[in-house]
């Protein structure tokens, strides 16, 4: 680093206190000093820089999901608010369908609270109350002889089922589930002594296939070498000898095919014995437990299940010809009673507790599309500004990556340079406006001027030094400058 002109002019201040000191020294008046700093050169100050567009942005998406269309290429134009890259959206469109479904559900809902009751609606309570009246002087009525038959009926037929359950399977159905069992056993040996057979025929026939193959190769292998014994001869093979050769090659690549066909069908056959002797066995199997559930008769579950049929039966029955009637009546009456409420409530107004709970529901039913809609907006990357695509770093059908931006954009229609060690001591030296001479690493023969346009108001904090960034606007550019390359920047001085 060049030392700067601020301690210069700071070691320069020093020496004039001390000689207007000095001349005090002498008795004589002190005489005014004069303000020289005015006077004094403007400092020096040199940084090291970078070439950067004029903006740029690191995108990325805000919501998660796979990469469905990238709609621009590296080093494209795009304007402002141009889709760059989506994300796939079908469930978060689907989530939005759904909130404005939900929406619209409360909203509806709000304005029924709303609005007074319809006359239809009121129409039918009163329908529903005069069918109750009906129903309940229905039931106060004679209960009719088809009812009490179908009742009687009913426990008939409840209790002859217990009886049966109670009394154990009878002969003919044991005789029959032995039979089945007995005829799904021998099943199971046809079945063993089929597969086992087709098993062992396609094992032969890939032993057979196997001695065959190494025959072809015997044969292939004498005629191979008889050639080259007979090749070493004057005068050319006879081509009688090299069709034997082709004719032997082809009879083992015959060989090797039938060799494996032969395996496959052997691992078709062991396959096919597996399967049918695991359905033989099955069969046995559901056999033998029909068989076994016969002898075993009922079990507890059956017999409490008859036992309550037999009791509905005959509560049934009490109650349409007993004293269960009074409750029945009861029952209507209560149904006349709460067709009376229903209408009531149909034709009164809406309290204020319902109107806002209703409300409340519209509003977070607003939320909650807003929110999906915003999702669903998030799944496209679109250009903040108008500029080049510089970089991608997205694949179709993965997901972005986390460390790195999904796409770089910058506006490259003007380019600035910003300094990145540009130490307190130095900054309190420079000024918007100033004149500024720059060069750079990549073409030391260049030189341009630039204004600097601004200042960075917050300091960082960098290897122990606080450094302030400093924007230069260049008066003039060279096409060869490629962002980011280093730049020195000179204020002030000679």
């Amino acid at each position: 680093m060049f030392p700067t002109v601020a301690r210069v002019a700071c070691i320069a201040g020093i020496a004039v206190v001390l000689l207007a000191g000095c001349a005090g020294w002498g008795g004589a008046q002190p005489t005014p000093v004069p303000d020289t700093a005015a006077e004094l050169p403007a400092p020096r100050v040199v940084a090291d820089g970078r070439i950067v567009p004029l903006r740029s942005a690191e995108l990325r998406f805000l919501g998660m999901g796979n990469v469905a269309e990238i709609l621009v290429s590296e080093g494209q134009e795009v304007s402002a608010g141009a889709p760059l890259a989506r994300l796939d959206s079908a469930e978060l469109a689907v989530a939005v369908e759904q909130a404005r479904a939900a929406l619209d559900e409360a909203s509806a809902q709000y304005e029924l609270l709303r609005e007074p009751a319809d006359p239809e609606a009121v129409a039918i309570a009163e329908a529903q109350v005069a069918q109750a009246q009906a129903a309940a002087r229905q039931t106060q009525g004679r209960v009719t002889a088809a009812e009490l038959k179908a009742a009687r009926d009913e426990l008939a037929e409840a209790r002859a089922l217990l009886a049966r359950l109670q009394a154990g399977p009878k002969v003919t159905e044991i005789e029959q589930a032995r039979a089945a069992l007995a005829q799904a056993q021998a099943a199971l040996q046809t079945q063993t002594a089929s597969l086992s057979a087709a098993k062992t025929d396609a094992e032969l026939r890939l032993a057979q296939a196997a001695n065959a193959l190494r025959d072809a190769q015997d044969g292939y292998s004498r005629v191979y070498w008889e050639n080259i014994e007979l090749e070493k001869l004057p005068g050319d093979l006879p081509q009688a000898r090299r069709d034997a050769e082709a004719a032997a090659r082809r009879a083992v690549e015959n060989g090797e095919t039938a060799l494996a066909q032969a395996q496959v069908d052997l691992e078709r056959a062991r396959e096919a014995e597996r399967n049918g002797l695991e359905a033989a066995q099955a069969q046995v199997r559901d056999a033998n437990a029909r068989l076994q559930q016969l002898l075993a008769g009922a079990d507890a579950d059956q017999l409490a299940a008859a036992r309550a049929r037999v009791s509905a039966a005959e509560a049934a029955l009490a109650r349409l010809s007993g004293e269960t009637r009074a409750g029945e009546l009861e029952a209507a009456q209560a149904g006349v009673d709460q067709a009376r409420a229903s209408l009531e409530q149909l034709v009164a107004p809406p309290r204020a507790p319902e109107l806002a709970a209703a409300e409340a529901r519209v509003r977070a039913g607003q939320a909650a599309l807003r929110r999906a809609e915003i999702a669903l907006t998030n799944a496209t990357l679109s250009a903040p500004f108008a500029g080049t695509v510089v970089q991608i770093n997205l694949e179709l059908g993965e997901q972005p990556s986390t460390l790195e931006p999904a796409i770089v954009l910058a506006d490259m229609s003007a380019w600035r340079v910003e300094t990145s060690d540009l130490t307190e001591l130095d900054v309190v030296n420079v000024r918007v406006g100033d004149e500024v001479r720059l060069t750079f690493d990549a073409v030391p023969e260049l030189n341009l001027s630039g204004i600097v346009t601004s200042i960075q108001a917050l300091g960082k904090t960098y290897q122990g030094d606080v450094i302030y960034t400093v924007t230069v606007e260049p008066q003039a550019w060279d096409e060869r400058l490629r962002w980011n390359m280093t730049a020195t920047v000179t204020v002030g001085g000679e």
